[in-house]
């Protein structure tokens, strides 16, 4: 995952319309994150435990 994020941080394309597309994928990542994130938070129950133990 790192390496893909650094191929992208080199882009040298010149293009407008990849630059454009690879920014609003970014940007389509960190709101689903955030949108999983706040789901998770919100539908969490009190007394769940924090983490499933496996035996």
């Amino acid at each position: 995952m790192d390496e893909q994020l650094r191929q992208l941080g080199r882009c040298t394309d010149h293009d407008g319309v990849i630059v454009d597309f690879y920014l609003h994928i970014a940007a389509a990542f960190v709101a689903v994150r955030c949108l999983m994130q706040a789901a998770r938070n919100a539908n969490r129950w009190d007394t769940r435990p924090a983490t499933r133990r496996l035996r």
